[in-house]
């Protein structure tokens, strides 16, 4: 099991890999005369994907509905949810949408408009999965718990076996785990993974529960008494969203930093990390289906995810100009660059790293 270090420090860059390509990219932006920040595509795709939201969202408000329509409306709202979560709030949170910070602050709200706490998303993603990626007890975005085995190093329990199975049907309710548990279990813990949580301010704690009622109120109830459907209706609608919000955004994520030849490096006895901090994020980062046009748009870049962590200041209508660049430089300099042509690949994948992990199977990781 690895130690619990004050701090985590990465040896020095010294190759010229992360030099060559931040030159590179700085020459991409300088060339097309663009910034790093969103343009005119990237604002008239958060006008689409609000607008089809707010429009499908009205549809009992509108329209006389049955129950089926509900389930239906409620399902479709899970996954564009995500959407618009991964595209617009996840770029705020890294003040990538606008130069102008409080722009950013503003539209992060989409997490909370969507129940998450948009503080304690921000400070377990930029300020720990970012910094610690990979890195067991330190990485927060990566379940840590007795009841799955993600890290090869963790503890194997003799039920791990059967985690490739039964898996899928907690990934099914991760959505209101993070609502309903998560994120008021942050508000007691002084360190999350490797970051500081603390002070924890008291106007967060009120934000937060405020923005949770609203949202419970604006999908279950205010639907409910619009239409005249029984309230058991958007209960259960309610449940269907949760499932299929769920299940896009893990497939979304699982693909990016946890598969069967995925990197979990250690630091050594002083805390020190074996790779300089642009490799560490090379070798622990996966990219998947980047020459589809749709499943960038749709998944927020997410499956540019190695430009994103080595750049994640940049808006991701940017990646997939910066990510053929990078794999020019990293083969240039050597730098291992894992990448899967489909997502079905990816996500078969992460299964056979649960599989792997819950049977003991020696773990080969892609270091190049």
């Amino acid at each position: 099991m690895p130690k619990n270090f004050t701090t985590i420090t990465f040896p020095p860059e010294n190759d010229g890999f992360f030099e060559d390509l931040r030159s590179e990219i700085l020459a991409h932006f300088h060339e097309s005369g663009q910034t790093i920040y969103g343009n005119k595509w990237m604002y008239l795709k958060m006008s689409f994907l609000f607008s089809v939201y707010a429009l499908v969202f009205a549809i009992p408000f509108v329209f006389r509905v049955e129950p089926w329509h509900v389930f239906l409306t409620y399902s479709f709202l899970g996954i564009w949810g995500v959407f618009l979560g991964v595209n617009v709030g996840h770029d705020a949170a890294h003040n990538a949408l606008f130069k102008t910070k409080k722009y950013n602050q503003w539209f992060m709200y989409i997490f909370d408009l969507l129940g998450l706490s948009s503080f304690n998303w921000k400070n377990r993603h930029v300020s720990g999965h970012h910094v610690f990626s990979n890195i067991m007890e330190y990485d927060p975005d990566i379940q840590q718990s007795p009841v799955v085995k993600i890290f090869p190093q963790d503890k194997r329990r003799k039920f791990h076996r059967f985690q490739w199975l039964y898996m899928p049907f907690i990934y099914a309710i991760f959505i209101p785990r993070w609502v309903f548990y998560r994120d008021f279990k942050d508000l007691f813990y002084k360190k999350i993974g490797g970051f500081s949580n603390r002070p924890y301010p008291v106007s967060e704690i009120l934000i937060m529960i405020v923005f949770k009622i609203l949202y419970v109120t604006y999908v279950v109830f205010l639907p409910c008494y619009a239409s005249g459907l029984s309230l058991w209706v958007f209960i259960l609608a309610f449940a269907l969203l949760m499932v299929c919000s769920s299940i896009t955004i893990v497939v979304i994520l699982l693909t990016t930093h946890m598969l069967e030849d995925s990197c979990f490096p250690e630091p050594d006895e002083y805390g020190v990390m074996p790779y300089s901090w642009s490799k560490h994020q090379v070798i622990t980062t996966s990219d998947y289906a980047t020459e589809s046009k749709i499943i960038t748009h749709l998944f927020g870049g997410f499956n540019h995810h190695v430009i994103h962590h080595l750049f994640q200041n940049i808006c991701h209508i940017h990646y997939p100009q910066l990510t053929r660049i990078l794999k020019k430089v990293a083969e240039k300099h050597n730098v291992p660059y894992q990448s899967r042509k489909y997502i079905l690949p990816a996500m078969y994948s992460h299964f056979k790293l649960l599989y792997n992990n819950g049977n003991d199977i020696k773990h080969k990781p892609f270091i190049g």
